[in-house]
């Protein structure tokens, strides 16, 4: 059993892919556009708001959208001549833009020319007569004007149009009192004070300079001329019926006695078959194969499947006067886990899964009882809060492509019949057919989303196990079928010819992960490996438990991977992927030690303990003979395995005591998946543990937690004693441990070295986007990251919260002091050091370095505590995370004013033009 073991980096998420567009210089568009609106809205990203803008309109210098929003970029930017230059070339082109009036009379009234700012209000307000904010500014323009009459009516409509505007009562109250109306100067400073007193503390305060039309100009697309109406063919195949579902492609009608016996279908063991929830009056049967399974007693109304723990298999509900939730725990059957869920009072008819917001792991329950609605919100961690509802969502449509022509039939039920309606409609339009397969999600992926795009056309739908049919009309191909898998990470499948049924298997992908270290080796950046694999921030062991975490690493780098470049050596930290990296200290070693010594350091992930921060120096190798294939047993794509054993064997005059120095790495397990394995087997996932033969020849372990590499690639290092004869070693674990290495050394000791710290000369935390990455099918080997051609697309959006400001981050990095630079995905931390404050070499020496780095990493698993936000902060005092109640960061200050920038938005809705 693990027990305090370390969580390193999980690894599920999505490969990177590019918008869609008819060539690649509308991809490139679409990128610096959507990269150019995500750094607009973000108040410390202006200047790259406007290199991006700068770049769209180079690739379309005739676009009136993009000129547009570079002036835009530039005003924000606070270079106000060249925006107003652009804005004005905007509006002799098109003088229709309601943004150039509005945008304009802001600049010119700040600037104090309010003639031409009065011009340019008035345009606007022409062109949009409803818009509270220009009528307010107009109203404001046309009193500086002397026309205190006009100006009044334009107070008086603002005020009708934004019951909440409180400026605008601010001004009426003077107009009222000047024009001697003291009953409507009193009512609407009595108004105004009210709306003060609401707003008080406010995230976003009120702001008369902006509206709509001062953000970017981000069209959505003209609506499609509405589609035929379809044709069906009608058969009735069940009458007496109570209800119907729809499972593998067949009508099943319910046909039950009393109040019928209502059906939820699904994959609860995940073998690719479906088994069925049957509502009986007293009891719910749950069937395999036509034989019941397992038997629920009790008197229900419905029965809904949802994993409400995320531990990626469906768990039981069942609704009624005395509503339960059955476990799912694998091989460890049902349990009954009531308890965990805020059931209210009452008799609950029926159940609904739905993801009430997007871009989230969420999947919310809305249950319906006799008197009321209530939505049982998704907290994620197996937590659910009670809230009133007004209205269900939609019930899952019960269609089907039953005869497989790519026309969506229906299956209706209509006063006890079931009745199947097959589409017939001529002439057929173009379609596609989308069915699923989950890897690391369930293989039916209940609940995943579908989205099709195809020119102007989109299309959203849940995927409830069933293959889906999309219409597309007259479209010949598929820009992007968008899958969001039930754990709430994306796929795209891009250019999908018409007329055709598809199978989408997850990808393997990354989602999760520690940043990344590269480093200059005089003809590129190099990839190291990752790090703070030994502090993952709230990661899930089991039910409510979290690992601990080991908040300094050290990073072996060899002296042929770190060259210096004008007199700098160079190292780059990146977030690639869906976490938060938090780090408080980064320090680089030099290691200078004799050329006939390798060095080698202990860069372990095990329980505590921790190994203790040392270097190893080897002469002599005594190479391994293995049993087998070190990367051949069992396993499973989410980074669990069948317990295996790899026997290594030493020559018998191996010496008695050395050191055994293992080099591989590890496909890590998420926190979800902890959790199923913690559920469905005691033991739950077991670190890699040493045996040794005893003088019997038995096995007897002499290390239950000799710790594995910390990610990819890294070398560890065990103190090894052999109790017999026998030069045997056996390393156990279920984990998916890979060794590429394994040597027995007799050099025990320290080696002969001088250490240096190199001078930090600069350290600057900016946006780089995201490295070309290569995983391979089968796992079989460790993720290839290339620093060159970085993209900004992203298929996710970066923990929601605030981050540390772009720009330089010496001073945060400089010691662990709790001020930490705060960076998400696509960030990048440059740094440099100076070669030349270390000592010239000693003759026959070398130099190698280490890379010391303080902090955590915090990934989006649904299990881990606080994943869904940047914070609460950790620090070095903290009793664990998630935080004991009343524990906070030592430094509020730090953080008010270091972590200032918004999270950025990089994911574009796929119904965006």
């Amino acid at each position: 059993m693990i027990r305090g073991i370390i969580f390193g980096c999980a690894l599920a998420g999505a490969a990177f892919s590019q918008t869609p567009g008819t060539s690649a210089n509308e991809q490139r568009l679409a990128r610096h556009r959507n990269l150019g609106k995500a750094f607009y809205e973000n108040p410390t990203t202006q200047n790259e708001s406007v290199e991006q803008f700068r770049q769209a309109l180079a690739l379309a210098p005739g676009s009136i959208r993009e000129r547009l929003n570079y002036g835009l970029a530039l005003l924000r930017a606070g270079k106000t001549a060249e925006g107003v230059a652009e804005l004005e070339a905007v509006q002799k082109r098109d003088p229709s833009l309601p943004h150039t009036w509005f945008n304009l009379a802001i600049e010119w009234k700040k600037s104090g020319e309010h003639d031409k700012a009065l011009a340019q209000i008035a345009k606007f307000v022409e062109l949009v007569p409803n818009e509270p904010i220009g009528r307010y500014n107009y109203g404001a323009l046309l009193k500086i004007a002397g026309r205190a009459p006009e100006a009044l009516r334009e107070f008086e409509r603002a005020a009708e149009l934004d019951h909440n505007l409180a400026a605008a009562r601010f001004q009426l109250y003077n107009a009222y009192r000047a024009a001697g109306r003291a009953v409507e100067a009193q009512r609407t400073l009595a108004e105004f004070q009210r709306l003060k007193k609401e707003q008080e503390g406010a995230a976003i305060p009120e702001d008369v300079d902006w509206c709509a039309y001062s953000e970017i100009l981000d069209p959505a697309p003209p609506p499609l001329a509405p589609a035929r109406p379809p044709v069906y063919v009608d058969r009735v195949v069940a009458t007496g019926a109570t209800g119907v579902s729809i499972v593998d492609g067949r009508i099943v009608p319910w046909l039950g006695v009393g109040r019928g016996e209502p059906l939820a279908a699904a994959d609860y063991d995940n073998d690719g078959v479906t088994e069925i929830a049957t509502v009986k009056p007293d009891r719910v049967e749950l069937s395999k194969a036509g034989k019941v399974a397992q038997t629920f007693p009790g008197a229900y109304r419905a029965a809904v499947w949802l994993d409400y723990d995320h531990d990626y298999d469906l768990d039981l509900f069942l609704l009624g006067r005395e509503s339960k939730l059955f476990r799912n725990q694998g091989k460890g059957g049902f349990v009954d886990r009531t308890s965990d869920f805020p059931f209210e009072r009452g008799e609950a008819m029926e159940a609904r899964v739905h993801r009430t917001v997007p871009d989230t792991r969420g999947l919310d329950l809305y249950a319906r009882y006799t008197d009321r609605i209530v939505l049982y919100r998704d907290l994620l961690g197996g937590k659910y809060r009670a809230e009133p509802a007004q209205a269900m969502p939609p019930a899952p449509p019960l269609a089907s492509d039953f005869d497989l022509d790519g026309r969506e039939d229906l299956a209706v039920f209509d006063n006890g019949r079931v009745i199947q309606r097959l589409n017939r409609t001529v002439p057929r339009t173009n379609w596609i057919r989308v069915k699923l397969l989950g890897v690391r999600n369930p293989k039916r992926a209940m609940y995943a989303e579908v989205e099709v795009k195809a020119g102007r056309l989109y299309e959203k739908k849940v995927y409830y196990g069933e293959p889906l049919v999309f219409d597309l009309r007259n479209m010949a191909t598929v820009d992007t079928v968008r899958i969001t898998w039930p754990n709430g990470l994306i796929q795209n499948e891009t250019n999908q010819a018409a007329n055709r049924a598809y199978e989408y298997k997850e990808a393997q992908r990354l989602s999760g992960s520690c940043p990344i270290i590269w480093t200059w080796d005089g003809v590129g950046f190099r990839y190291i490996t990752d790090v703070l694999g030994v502090a993952p921030l709230g990661a899930a062991a089991g039910d409510g438990k979290y690992f601990d975490t080991d908040h300094d690493e050290y990073i072996f780098i060899s002296g042929d991977a770190l060259k210096a470049r004008a007199g700098k050596l160079e190292v780059r930290i990146t977030e690639e992927l869906s976490e938060v990296a938090y780090l408080d200290q980064v320090k680089l070693i030099a290691i200078d030690h004799p050329a006939d010594v390798t060095v080698y350091h202990n860069d372990k992930w095990k329980a505590p303990p921790y190994p203790e921060h040392r270097l190893w120096g080897v002469r002599t190798r005594i190479p391994a003979k293995h049993d087998r294939d070190p990367y051949e047993f069992r396993r499973e794509m989410n980074g669990i395995a069948e317990e295996h054993a790899l026997t290594v064997s030493f020559p018998v005059d191996a010496p008695e005591r050395g050191a055994l120095v293992l080099r591989g790495w590890v496909d890590w397990a998420d926190g979800s998946t902890f959790l199923a394995a913690s559920q469905e087997n005691p033991k739950g996932l077991v670190p890699p543990r040493l045996e040794a033969r005893d003088a019997s020849g038995r096995w007897i372990v002499v290390d239950p937690d000799m710790g594995m590499p910390a990610g990819k690639p890294k070398s560890i290092v065990v103190p090894v004693r052999f109790p017999s004869k026998y030069r045997d070693l056996r390393i156990v674990t279920n984990l998916c441990v890979y060794w590429d290495e394994i040597f027995l050394t007799p050099d025990t000791e320290s080696p002969e070295h001088v250490s240096n710290t190199v001078a930090l000369s600069r350290a600057s935390l900016r946006f780089r986007g995201f490295s070309p990455s290569y995983i391979h099918p089968q796992r079989k080997q460790p993720e290839r990251f290339s620093y060159a051609g970085a993209t900004p697309t992203s298929l996710w959006n970066p923990t929601p919260g605030l981050y540390t400001r772009y720009g330089p981050v010496d001073s945060l990095l400089a010691a662990t002091d709790d001020r930490m630079t705060v960076m998400g995905s696509g960030d990048e931390i440059a740094l440099e050091f100076d070669a030349a404050s270390l000592p010239a070499l000693r003759p026959g020496w070398t130099r190698d370095y280490l890379l010391y780095v303080d902090g955590w990493a915090k990934d989006r698993d649904a299990n881990t505590a606080n994943g869904q936000d940047v914070r609460p902060l950790p620090f070095h005092s903290m009793s664990g995370y998630p935080l004991p109640k009343g524990e906070r960061h030592p430094i509020a200050e730090y953080d008010r004013e270091v972590n200032t920038r918004p999270a950025l938005r990089l994911l574009r809705p796929l119904d965006r033009p």
